[in-house]
């Protein structure tokens, strides 16, 4: 039984430098027929080594406990290259193993992971990584709208134990979309000029991010999550529109980051996203790019939250836009904004403005408690059920 492949090596009906896309599906084909028997499918690795790859094919996935990997995600920022002139460069393209998204199939996906079956647990897909190689969409254009354009990997079935780690992305209006996630793991990989970094849809449980760079543009975010339960994003710098943003999520972790953005909506709690914890992130908000605009002025604030019993504790936040470009104009900008919900807490924050700033609680919240984060004047409070311990 054959359970390790060589994309270069395997007897496929087409180059992998013409098609990668064609030559995994022949090699998950092969996997298929080897492997048929309920109690006796170890699964496989596909093996690309470093060069360039063209995908015309999508690859669909319908098998578990499969790794494809390369030898290094060898990222490059695209956008840097393209606004700069190239005549002196040593290197124009990215490096590793690196696969050029080029699709002529009519799809617009690289890699599918999806399997339909009766009853759903038929369907679910097991312990598939995605290790160590580049998925280039090789041009898109800015702001990279999110399902407008090309997505690196989608993973459309419920699935168990899904890694993505050490990969690069460029040019991507979605990197990763993962729909019904339970244990995936996300760590280690490079996002760059994309729409959204990853997206987790329908529900998810337990899922770890980790320790990306995560780069997105104005029109979509670093990290989507809706109805997920548990969730943690640890130790990730997310640059550019550093921005997460969970939708009806309870039990959430978000610590450790690093967030630099170009406009609000650096964390946002939603729809009743409850019990969340935003604790020892890194906030800075600068205005680099004034000339676009995510649809969110400086009374969004940098953190918003619509929900109930959600802690934010011992950030540090920083603003510094300058005058004229803050929107709308003369306002005093909100770093933290409770919209709405029942006992949240904010504690033990640090605020740095070169300008006044506030912390706002609308009229609808109540027993909200903001401890040792504003003085008296950072406070505005549109309703009565709120205490207050202000800085000394």
């Amino acid at each position: 039984m054959t359970t390790v492949y060589d994309v270069t090596t395997f007897s496929a009906s087409v180059s992998p430098y013409t098609d990668i896309g064609t030559v995994i599906n022949e090699i998950i084909a092969d996997i298929k027929a080897q492997q048929t028997s309920q109690t006796t499918r170890p699964g496989a690795v596909i093996y690309i080594p470093p060069g360039h790859y063209d995908l015309r094919t999508r690859v669909v996935i319908d098998i578990s406990y499969l790794q494809i990997k390369g030898s290094g995600h060898g990222f490059q920022s695209l956008a840097i290259r393209d606004e700069s002139p190239t005549g002196g460069w040593a290197d124009t393209l990215p490096g590793g193993s690196h696969i050029q998204m080029k699709n002529t199939d009519g799809t617009t996906t690289a890699f599918l992971v999806q399997r339909s079956g009766s009853p759903a647990i038929v369907g679910r897909i097991n312990s598939v990584e995605f290790r160590d190689f580049v998925i280039d969409g090789v041009s898109a254009s800015k702001p990279y709208l999110p399902g407008s354009g090309k997505v690196g990997i989608s993973i459309q079935s419920d699935n168990d134990s899904i890694r993505i780690e050490g990969m690069g992305f460029v040019y991507l209006s979605t990197a990763m979309s993962v729909r019904g996630a339970d244990a995936a793991w996300v760590t280690g990989n490079f996002v760059a000029e994309c729409g959204t970094c990853l997206e987790l849809t329908g529900a998810s449980q337990v899922v770890r991010v980790s320790n990306n760079f995560l780069i997105s543009a104005w029109a979509g975010a670093s990290v989507f999550a809706e109805n997920a339960e548990g969730l943690l994003v640890q130790g990730n710098t997310l640059v550019w529109h550093g921005s997460i943003r969970l939708v009806n999520s309870q039990r959430c972790a978000i610590t450790g980051n690093k967030f630099v953005s170009s406009w609000a909506g650096m964390v946002i709690l939603e729809s009743g996203s409850g019990e969340n914890l935003v604790a020892a992130n890194q906030f800075t908000r600068v205005d680099t790019e004034s000339s676009n605009d995510n649809g969110r002025d400086d009374l969004f604030g940098m953190i918003q939250i619509s929900g109930s019993n959600n802690s934010v504790l011992s950030n540090h936040m920083s603003y510094n836009v300058a005058g004229p470009l803050r929107r709308p104009s003369g306002a005093t900008p909100t770093l933290i904004l409770v919209k709405s919900g029942d006992r949240n807490v904010i504690n033990g924050n640090t605020l740095v403005a070169n300008v006044a700033a506030s912390v706002v609680l609308d009229a609808s919240t109540t027993n909200t408690k903001v401890i040792y984060t504003t003085t008296a004047a950072q406070l505005q409070a549109f309703t009565a059920s709120f205490a207050h311990v202000p800085m000394p």
